[in-house]
């Protein structure tokens, strides 16, 4: 229940969210977990204690994540049972870096050790043809990527916006949260076996296979394949498309019907999850229509008794759609974002160096914008600035008219351009059934905040004027591709 003077619940305010979703009652404690070393401990630990499964969902994997290796190939060596599935970004889990390794290059002895291992690399159907030829490595990866970020252990899904490597085990601040619940671990499970059944594989190379990245630089003696029957999506990407859709849909549409709930039998002490994912690039926009109905929902609320709202991304680059639904929508808003100096192009080389300033000016002109156009002067833009640290959270929290969230939404996406349209992307919606699981939530987003400091529209236009004005040039590009 509520503690501010509505009888409503947010599972009466929120039932709609629950219609044509699969929808997961928790019964188990959600762990909230805030440090970037217990999120990397969390993973370690639930390798080692693995006895079925391991699924790892990310962008990448540092290519100096040894012991993480190491630690699976322990848990494989003792457990013959254990199924090993990680899907990475297939331009990304390529690329290599300058001591000449990639993902790819840590993950093949693991592969060639154990026939249990399957690792399946993402490739977007945008970047075929000519483009596929003429982009750098880097640049190739705008174009869209496996973004999604899930760690299963037989049971128990760590969803998080982090990816696997150094930075994101020690001072790179993002969110993770952990569920211990066999139905939801089942349907993050199926939908990443869904996606590895249209991307390429890791294998032992042959004739059939593709080069690996830069040629006879990582893992020269292995390659990656398609699986049988699937369209090449840099050769054949309306096929690949076609048939991308069909699988997605399939798994969706399953477990929609198996994770139906029906609202009347819903109770304020129901913890509930509801998962969604984007893939427009596939067709699939299932967590952009959630989104749109979640704001339109906290509006009607707002617009009875006010209601507050935290939305947090890595970047200043919300959406043109996410910026809309904000500054129409008559709640309050915190945005938090990474500053200047937390944000990781800060220490960048050549023209990437440049990437904070243009946040600051999305930033300035967003605020001019919600002041001048809007009058609002209730929407504030929080900077992530912690020295030494990083920023890369993101989520929802929405208070309602409470002091406490009544909801709040945790996954891969930055709510930017990218999410929306390029990349694959997925989120849980997190409607607590207790003020502990409240309270923990509302003191992560204290945490994040005790880190951060209000920037006022005088502030970014001081920034914004030391910015080379060739930038400007690039601000279609970057609201678009970063």
């Amino acid at each position: 229940g509520l503690t501010g003077p509505t009888a409503l619940s947010a599972h009466q305010v929120f039932s709609p969210l629950t219609k044509e979703r699969p929808v997961f009652r928790i019964n188990k404690p959600v762990a909230v977990i805030r440090e970037p070393s217990d999120f990397y401990s969390e993973i370690l630990q639930g390798i080692e204690r693995a006895r079925r499964r391991v699924v790892l969902s990310s962008l990448y994997i540092g290519s100096e994540e040894t012991e993480l290796v190491d630690y699976l190939d322990r848990a494989l060596n003792k457990n013959p049972d254990l199924e090993v599935l990680i899907l990475l970004d297939c331009l990304r889990g390529t690329r290599i870096d300058g001591a000449g390794m990639s993902s790819t290059s840590l993950l093949a002895p693991l592969v060639k050790r154990h026939a249990n291992v399957r690792v399946a690399l993402y490739h977007t159907p945008a970047l075929s043809g000519l483009n596929k030829t003429a982009w750098p490595q880097r640049y190739n990866e705008t174009f869209g990527l496996q973004h999604i970020k899930a760690y299963l252990f037989d049971d128990d899904v760590v969803i998080s916006g982090a990816n696997l490597s150094r930075d994101y085990f020690t001072n790179r601040q993002d969110r993770y949260m952990r569920f211990g619940d066999k139905p939801l671990a089942d349907y993050f499970a199926g939908l990443v076996h869904a996606i590895s059944r249209f991307s390429f594989r890791l294998v032992s190379k042959n004739a059939s296979t593709h080069p690996l990245g830069a040629e006879g630089v990582a893992a020269s003696d292995m390659g990656l394949r398609l699986p049988d029957d699937t369209p090449d999506p840099a050769r054949n990407p309306s096929d690949f498309i076609r048939d991308a859709n069909a699988t997605m849909a399939e798994f969706l549409e399953g477990a929609q019907v198996r994770h139906a709930v029906d609202p009347a039998t819903l109770s304020e002490h129901d913890t509930l999850v509801i998962p969604t994912v984007q893939m427009r690039q596939l067709g699939i926009t299932q967590d952009e229509a959630h989104l749109s109905e979640f704001f339109s929902l906290s509006d009607s609320f707002a617009r009875r008794y006010g209601c507050r709202n935290m939305m947090a991304s890595a970047y200043f680059n919300f959406s043109p759609i996410c910026k809309r639904l904000v500054l129409d929508s008559a709640s309050r808003w915190d945005l938090l974002v990474a500053s200047p100096e937390a944000n990781g192009f800060y220490t960048a080389a050549g023209v990437s160096k440049y990437i904070p300033d243009m946040y600051s000016i999305f930033e300035h002109d967003f605020l001019r914008y919600a002041r001048k156009q809007y009058g609002r002067q209730d929407i504030a833009i929080e900077e992530y600035a912690r020295p030494g640290w990083t920023y890369h959270g993101k989520g929802v929290w929405c208070y309602l008219d409470s002091n406490l969230p009544q909801v709040t939404m945790i996954g891969s996406s930055n709510y930017g351009y990218r999410s929306i349209y390029c990349d694959l992307e997925a989120q849980v919606t997190l409607i607590p059934g207790n003020k502990d699981l409240q309270n923990d939530i509302h003191q992560e987003a204290l945490y994040l905040l005790s880190h951060s400091k209000m920037v006022t529209e005088t502030e970014l236009k001081g920034r914004t004027r030391s910015a080379p004005l060739w930038l400007y040039a690039l601000k279609p590009f970057i609201s678009k591709k970063m």
